[in-house]
């Protein structure tokens, strides 16, 4: 009984080419072979069917994974970049009292009503 379903299951889920007679053509599988169903042969076709469907299964997996951890990395690259430019935007407008200077060396301090300013005059003096 379970013999006869998995013939049907893999009878059912092999899709055959139909075979077209083609003047001049080759055969590659003998007719005398192919009208005789073996009940064996009709359960290792659906085996074979299933490890191939299993087997793309896994492959598709695989390469979604890597795809999914790119797009993890490129988001973590997307906020540092994001984060870094918050921070660069916050320091341009904090006050001072002078003109900034490419290269030059400034503070920032905060005042206990929380106002962040630059200085020039180091902490350490």
């Amino acid at each position: 009984m379970a013999l006869n379903r998995l013939q049907e299951e893999a009878g059912a889920a092999a899709n055959l080419v139909e075979m077209d007679s083609v003047p001049g053509g080759y055969e590659l599988v003998s007719p005398h072979r192919t009208n005789k169903v073996d009940s064996l042969d009709l359960v290792e076709l659906a085996k074979e069917i299933q490890k191939a469907d299993t087997f793309v299964h896994a492959n598709v997996s695989n390469k979604l994974q890597v795809i999914a951890e790119q797009v993890r990395f490129l988001q973590e690259q997307a906020r540092k970049v994001l984060q870094e430019a918050k921070d660069n935007a916050d320091l341009h407008h904090i006050p001072c009292n002078f003109v900034k200077k490419p290269g030059s060396t400034y503070h920032l301090y905060r005042r206990p009503s929380g106002q962040k300013y630059f200085s020039i005059i180091s902490p350490k003096v």
